[in-house]
């Protein structure tokens, strides 16, 4: 009697998506004191549609730490998202990124934060987050609540990967955030605005480790979207190793 079970079509992997790369991003939570069990997992359209655009098929990863492992096995790199600002975050978040970070730095899987995201990935290598050079008053890190538009420059540092994406030494960023990552750490630090905050670090991993205080996922610049695209291009490269060994 045969052994082969027919697999329902709904099921089976479209070729297609083979080449795009399986890439995981942690929501925002939003809880209601009043309405408890109404709470949301949020993620904005444009992060999905930033890597969706680089080449990668984003999925969104609910706060189960016991899935980390199994997650982690299946995907190809891991975008921490940001956060609201002003707005603490919430326990089960940072516990659970916290968790996913350590996990995908030890396990070598591409990691992409994004404010929230960088200063999380900064904490975990050994860096602290503090208050802003302007506490909670206005700021030139946070000009206005949607970040559409570019408002401050920052300087790359020489020699390092971010640099080398455009080749040049400045860009301009759009910012949104009332907290700063400070070092040190075992981190490289990419790219500092003109009042010192520290805007990029590259994480001292095995695999691609990147974190932006700014927004890329807006793809206002040449340099967002290459940050993206190499991002996603590690991701493939993951990928296309995962497949073969287990092909082989």
């Amino acid at each position: 009697m045969s052994t082969n079970v027919p697999i329902p079509s709904a099921v089976v992997r479209d070729d297609r998506s083979m080449s795009r790369p399986l890439v995981l991003m942690t929501p925002d939570l939003d809880v209601s004191a009043l309405n408890p069990t109404e709470a949301e997992y949020i993620v904005r359209v444009n992060y999905a549609d930033a890597i969706a655009e680089a080449g990668g098929m984003p999925m969104i990863l609910p706060y189960r730490t016991e899935n980390i492992g199994a997650a982690l096995e299946l995907c190809d790199g891991v975008v921490i998202t940001g956060s609201r600002p002003g707005v603490r975050v919430e326990a089960d978040r940072e516990a659970f990124e916290s968790a996913l970070i350590a996990a995908a730095i030890g396990g070598g899987v591409p990691l992409l934060g994004i404010c929230h995201g960088m200063q999380l990935i900064g904490q975990h290598l050994g860096g602290r987050v503090v208050a802003g050079p302007d506490g909670d008053g206005p700021s030139r890190h946070i000009p206005q609540i949607v970040p559409d538009r570019t408002v401050h420059g920052i300087n790359l540092a020489p020699d390092l990967g971010l640099s080398e994406l455009t080749g040049q030494d400045t860009a301009e960023v759009n910012s949104l955030h009332r907290h700063v990552l400070v070092g040190p750490g075992q981190f490289r630090i990419a790219a500092r605005a003109d009042d010192g905050v520290i805007e990029a670090i590259e994480g001292e991993a095995t695999a691609f480790c990147l974190g932006v205080q700014w927004h890329p996922e807006y793809r206002l610049t040449e340099l967002d979207r290459a940050i993206l695209a190499t991002f996603v291009s590690q991701c493939a490269v993951r990928a296309t190793t995962r497949h073969s060994h287990v092909g082989a």
